[in-house]
């Protein structure tokens, strides 16, 4: 199911929590939502070891388990973790791409 973003219910940014430094990315993906069977088109904007910061035109609720696919084929398990300024959060659920 989604939702416009202002019934997400995402905890909003307070502060950097970030522990892994983020590389700017600025690629087209895919984000797989296997609870639904959707393939989303998205845009990473960052990536680091334990998370990405994506555009994608439909927003996951919060808590969705989902796979980030990068055209280089790499994957990354994550699940949304929060959303403003027109941005995603994933944290990735399992260590490094596959």
């Amino acid at each position: 199911m989604f939702l416009d973003s202002f019934d997400l219910g995402y905890v909003p940014r307070v502060r950097e929590r970030r522990t892994e430094p983020r590389r700017r990315v600025m690629q087209d993906a895919e984000l797989f939502i296997s609870g639904d069977d959707i393939t989303l088109p998205c845009f990473v904007l960052n990536i680091s070891a334990n998370g990405a910061g994506i555009k994608c035109d439909l927003i996951p609720r919060a808590g969705t388990k989902v796979r980030l696919i990068m055209r280089d084929g790499y994957s990354f398990d994550a699940v949304t973790a929060w959303y403003g300024k027109g941005q995603l959060g994933l944290r990735f659920t399992a260590p490094g791409g596959q």
